[in-house]
Formats: C-alpha cells, structure tokens, sequence
C-alpha cells in the first residue's frame, strides 16, 4: 500500500508538471536585466522580447535592475518564486561573479535554472576615444607605459574588467581599471575621455565608430569581425595570446521551476532568435543566435567557470571580500 501512494503522489506529481506547463504563461512575464537601459544587454533583451512574447502569448516586461555587477538582479532572481514569471536575462558576469566575490549571495549553479543560451559572440571591440591620438595596440600600450590610461569595466569582476587586466598581461600595457555600474555610463566616459579606453561588443558601439567618437583598435576574437574586415585581431595587433571570448546572453529561473515551464521558455527563445528580425539584430551586433537546451547551457557555464578562473590567476584578479 505504500508503494501504491508514492507511486500515485508521484503520478500527481508529474501530471501537476505538465500541467503547470501547458497552461504557463497566463501573466506576463518580468525579465530582470542587470543593466541601464542602453547597455548591451539590454538591446539584445529587448529585440528579443517581442518575438518572445509572441512564442509565449504573453508579454516581456523588462525590469531594468543594475549595479553591483550583476548581484543585485541575481539576488532579486534567487529570491523570486519558481514559477516562471521571473527571470534574469544576463551576460557570463554571473558566472564571474561566483569566481570574483567571496560573499556572493547566491550561486550561479545551484540557485538557477539555466534555461537557455539565448545568443553568442567571439569577440570585443578594443575601443580608445580619439583624442588621446593613439591608432593602434602598440601605440595604445607606449601610451600607458609614459602617463596614466585607464580603461573602463561595467564593474569589478566583469567581462571588460577580466579582458583589461588579460590585455596588461599578455602586452606589458599599464592600463588602470576603473569600473563603471553598466556598459551605457562606461561608455560615455570613454566618449568623454574621463576614461581612455573602452571594451565592448560592436551592437552597441557601431554608432558611436561611425560618428568618430570612438576609434577601434583591434578585435579579441580568433578570426576578425566579420563586419569590420580591416580591423585586426589582437594577434595581429602585437598582443599574442589574448583571445578572449565574452561568452554571450543566458536566461535563468530560479531553482525549482518546473522542468516543463523552463523547457516551454527554451523552445519559444530556440524560435524567437531564428525570426528573420532577430537573426539581422544578433548579426549587426556580432552575435550568432543559439538557444540550446538546459543541459547543454548549464555545460557550457561549467566549463566557462573554469575558463574565467585561470584568467582571474593569470592575471591577478583580488577576490572581493
């Protein structure tokens, strides 16, 4: 008899499931981006959002939520209900959190569901504003050896701040971080010269390059950007041994969302980014569109933890108390 009411609890159990993702969505749903609208993050998040809502019959509603490099919104996620109606649209700065800050407040792996990869990309921009007159890598890193060049990072333990520290290392340059709270305020420091240097991915820099108020020096992806021909990589830029690869945008649930809710999200986003539309946004931007499963997303941050961990030791990364 015991066995005939775990069986039939389990039975409930699983038909609740598919139930509950049948019927999902019946609301709409709040993205939590960790970044000022502007940001690159945010760009994407919103193209995104109205094939998304299409797939789901529901509406995105972006949430806006930066600071801390991302803990802020992370924490808002990990404390969410697991019912799919939040979740956190973000870069791989999860991920570099859990390597950067002793003190996080959750954990990427095991407070989420990584539901899917929404899109990737292979490279940043190494970007100067052109007043400080420098046209290539090397001139860049001469510069920094004779009077102080700071680079700007959307803050401690971001992408930008792991490739800036990476690009001393392997070049010899002397460039000072100076974090930012999100890509949109770093970029106008760099437009403003209050800051020298800029890393970012083309989306939401094309603009800016075209208008003259930002130069690019070079490109961090093992091949060169296919929109940008003429600009080389690092390699040929003189900085052997600096790809870098930010990784690209993922969309996360809280941890016990339902497994059928989560896979309904993953198969409308697999939909979404392959709209004539979206393909054409992710491509100007230098991004591929992607989409993959839960396992195969949560794989990949797995061996992106590893990654981001033996840049943080070669290049002397602190740990935040």
């Amino acid at each position: 008899m015991k066995r005939i009411a775990i069986s039939m609890a389990l039975l409930c159990l699983f038909a609740a499931t598919v139930a509950s993702g049948q019927t999902y969505p019946t609301r709409p749903i709040r993205m939590i981006i960790p970044q000022p609208a502007g940001g690159t993050m945010d760009t994407n998040a919103r193209a995104l959002s109205e094939p998304l809502a299409r797939e789901l019959g529901q509406n995105i509603v972006i949430d806006n939520r930066s600071g801390a490099n991302g803990i802020i919104a992370g924490e808002m996620l990990a404390k969410a209900p697991p019912d799919g109606y939040t979740l956190l649209f973000t870069s791989s700065s999860l991920i570099y959190n859990q390597v950067i800050n002793k003190k996080i407040p959750f954990n990427a792996l095991r407070d989420f569901v990584p539901i899917t990869q929404m899109a990737q990309t292979f490279g940043y921009l190494v970007l100067v504003n052109p007043a400080i007159g420098v046209t290539t890598m090397r001139e860049l890193v001469d510069l920094s050896k004779k009077r102080q060049v700071a680079y700007g990072s959307g803050g401690i333990g971001n992408s930008q701040h792991f490739l800036g520290e990476l690009i001393n290392i392997r070049s010899g340059a002397k460039l000072v971080h100076v974090p930012y709270k999100g890509l949109a305020p770093l970029l106008a420091a760099v437009m403003g010269n209050e800051v020298q240097v800029g890393l970012a991915t083309p989306l939401t820099v094309n603009q800016h390059i075209k208008a003259g108020r930002l130069r690019p020096l070079a490109y961090t992806g093992d091949k060169r950007y296919p929109q940008m021909q003429e600009l080389p990589t690092m390699a040929e830029a003189g900085v052997p041994d600096c790809v870098f690869e930010p990784g690209g945008h993922g969309i996360y649930a809280p941890a016990a969302t339902p497994l059928a809710i989560v896979n309904r999200i993953q198969t409308a986003v697999h939909t979404a980014v392959r709209t004539p539309k979206m393909i054409e946004h992710l491509s100007h931007g230098g991004y591929v569109p992607v989409g993959n499963t839960p396992a195969e997303f949560r794989r990949y941050l797995e061996f992106d933890l590893k990654r981001i961990a033996e840049i943080a030791r070669l290049a002397k990364i602190e740990v935040q108390d």
